[in-house]
């Protein structure tokens, strides 16, 4: 085996920005793209979430619960985070994440996808909570009068 295939202990790993947008897309909620990222606040994410879903999951309907609202609104800025993971350069991304680790992304397509990905997502959350927060003041707004 020649010298430079022998894995070097000492040597920090290379961070894909592909896999960040996924875990950013997918478990933001829970703070698995900072975990992965080594980001130090990566627990303020779960410490948020798990309760917010706690609050909203303990009546019917949950999703009228404040709870779900304020859910919502971390999941969206964790869509946003990936969408901002996803539309950084390559060289931007290694100087931040990979400084010293011997290698350099050399990410196409991956990232953009998941950052239209995680744009539609959003918006779609977004929109739908709208909705639903909308309904629920008239409801209670046109129930008072």
């Amino acid at each position: 085996m020649p010298l430079r295939d022998v894995p070097n202990p000492a040597r920090p790993t290379h961070r894909s920005r592909p896999l960040a947008a996924l875990l950013a897309l997918l478990g933001g909620v829970f703070g698995l793209h900072r975990w992965y990222l080594r980001n130090g606040l990566w627990w303020v994410y779960p410490l948020l979430s798990l309760p917010l879903i706690g609050w909203a999951l303990r009546t019917d309907p949950w999703f009228r619960q404040p709870g779900f609202f304020l859910l919502s609104l971390i999941a969206v800025i964790t869509m946003v985070e990936a969408i901002v993971i996803g539309l950084q350069t390559d060289a931007r991304w290694d100087a931040r994440h990979n400084p010293a680790s011997g290698r350099q992304s050399a990410n196409r397509w991956a990232p953009v996808l998941l950052a239209i990905a995680g744009l539609i997502l959003a918006a779609m959350l977004a929109m739908s909570v709208l909705a639903i927060a909308l309904e629920v003041w008239f409801t209670l707004r046109l129930g008072r009068s």
